[in-house]
């Protein structure tokens, strides 16, 4: 089936995604992937293994449009100086659908698209419970109580695959992660150091190198780039943001920490984002007509920028008056899943999204009200335009 727009970016499934990244770490250790790890075009065979073992440091949000616009200014020196020092210098992958972060890192976390790992959104439904559910807080819609992460779990981690081959783990993320059923989800198999600040992502890194008795793999994740781009809007060329460039400044004296402990323990350090985020126009922001909402089957899956809906097919969506000039793409869900979207073939998950998927248009989102009132952001993902789908890869070996 053809691409129903060409200036969609699909993911690259085939060695050149944030899936195949993890694939890689797994190879670096010998152990064998899910998947084909990245192209030797993007990174050499065994190019993630060090003698002290493999650092990934998954910046959330940071997309190769928003780093490229960095690198542009002399407001990151360490990361600029990884760039030089990376054989292939800075690299452009892309994420997987939707680009997500609930699915995205469920990606990076088993070395699966989402067709596999069964996380194919922000919000996704669930027949056995009759709701929608939150899949950052596993929490059905209206409900705090969330469900248990087994039930979602299809596939194991790459700390699990690590750990079966005796080596060993630590994923650093933030302290108020511990514990929490998406956590628990993403981290099986691994220890789990916690940080309450950016200054302790490279002393807990420290801590754990030191303690080190053999390669290991450490995984270290910080947030915040995208929780700021939902806010202020993403830092591009034609529409900069300020909250942004005066975070990518802190972020780059930790990158310059975690380079520094690398070099001396002789790991590989990769750096790379999830996902990233373009730029909305809160004033684009549509709700659904009141007619619409009585169409729907059920209460819509996915998320603002690629909302799921049950209920109405591709035609009803076009003939929507309100939808007219706001939507990028509409179409059929097995259509989307034919088309590779999810890199495979969702078995027993199509219901979780519903019948037809639609895209926004860049500075458009979809909001709609689940209980607690609506809210529109300055940027956002989860669609397939270059800002949300390419993502930077720097690797710069260890030995």
């Amino acid at each position: 089936m053809s691409v129903p727009n060409p200036e969609l970016i699909l993911p690259d499934y085939d060695g050149g995604s944030i899936v195949n990244v993890a694939a890689s770490v797994l190879d670096a250790f010998g152990v064998a992937a899910p998947v084909a790890p990245l192209r030797p075009d993007l990174l050499p065979v065994g190019g993630l293994a060090g003698s002290g073992g493999t650092v990934l440091l998954v910046f959330d949000a940071l997309g190769a449009a928003q780093l490229d616009t960095a690198l542009a200014t002399d407001r990151i020196p360490q990361l600029a100086g990884l760039v030089e020092r990376a054989p292939l210098g800075l690299q452009h992958i892309t994420s997987i659908f939707p680009s997500t972060t609930t699915a995205a890192l469920n990606s990076l976390a088993t070395a699966c698209p989402p067709a596999e790992h069964g996380i194919l959104g922000h919000m996704l439904w669930f027949e056995e419970i009759r709701s929608v559910v939150n899949m950052l807080t596993l929490c059905p819609i209206g409900t705090t109580k969330p469900i248990h992460e087994d039930v979602v779990r299809r596939v194991p981690t790459i700390y699990q695959r690590l750990a079966a081959a005796r080596v060993p783990s630590t994923l650093i993320s933030d302290r108020a992660f511990e514990g929490t059923p998406f956590t628990n989800l993403l981290a099986e198999g691994a220890r789990f150091a916690g940080y309450h600040g950016l200054s302790q992502i490279s002393y807990q890194l420290e801590l754990a190198l030191q303690a080190a008795s053999k390669p290991a793999f450490y995984s270290l994740y910080w947030p915040l780039i995208d929780t700021l781009s939902h806010f202020h809007g993403p830092d591009h060329r034609e529409t900069p943001s300020a909250a942004c460039q005066l975070e990518m400044e802190f972020i780059d004296l930790m990158v310059g920490k975690v380079a520094e402990l690398c070099a001396r323990h002789g790991c590989t350090l990769a750096v790379i984002a999830d996902h990233g985020q373009t730029r909305l126009q809160p004033e684009r922001a549509v709700e659904f007509s009141a007619e619409f909402r009585v169409a729907l089957g059920r209460v819509p899956a996915g998320a603002s920028r690629a909302p799921y809906l049950a209920g109405v097919d591709v035609d009803r969506v076009r003939a929507e008056p309100g939808l007219v000039d706001t939507v990028q793409v509409a179409i059929a869900t097995d259509d989307a899943v034919a088309a590779g979207w999810f890199g495979g073939a969702c078995d027993g998950l199509t219901s979780r999204i519903g019948d037809t998927i639609v895209l926004a248009r860049d500075g458009v989102q979809f909001l709609y009200d689940y209980g607690r009132g609506t809210f529109a952001f300055s940027g956002s993902h989860s669609g397939m335009t270059s800002q949300e789908m390419l993502v930077p890869l720097i690797v710069v070996p260890g030995n």
